[in-house]
């Protein structure tokens, strides 16, 4: 991954393309694009709270309806991607999860951390929206 940090900016143009075209039934592979995903589940997850295997299961689901609704991927997918990236630990039982509050501090911007993800893919929905319903109207 390149050493610059990734700015709110980019972050949030990337996280509108890759959460609003196409489908796939796979993460990212490129490494900034799979982090950037992979952040904004973070972004939805409550710092300090510990998830039963249940509630993280839950989160994941609203996160696949709210923002990666174009991304087939399932929550056990999910889930196993955030501890192998370090966005979230494990209990030593494996039953419980909790989000590690700096997880990759370092590839993020700080403004990142107040962003929230669902208004970004729905504001570049309705952009998307707008620009197909100016060229109709352009038409003859």
């Amino acid at each position: 991954m390149p050493d610059e940090s990734i700015t709110a900016d980019e972050f949030r143009k990337r996280l509108a393309q890759l959460c609003t075209t196409g489908r796939s039934s796979d993460l990212p592979r490129k490494p900034r694009d799979r982090s950037i995903v992979l952040k904004s589940i973070a972004l939805t997850l409550e710092p300090g709270r510990v998830y039963s295997e249940l509630d993280l299961k839950t989160a994941l689901t609203a996160w696949s309806g709210a923002v990666g609704n174009t991304m087939q991927v399932d929550h056990a997918a999910l889930r196993r991607n955030l501890i192998d990236e370090k966005y979230l630990s494990r209990s030593a039982d494996g039953r419980m999860y909790e989000l590690i509050a700096e997880a990759n501090a370092v590839l993020f911007a700080p403004e990142i951390s107040s962003i929230d993800p669902s208004a970004v893919v729905n504001d570049a929905i309705l952009e998307a929206a707008a620009k197909r319903e100016a060229f109709r109207n352009k038409q003859p």
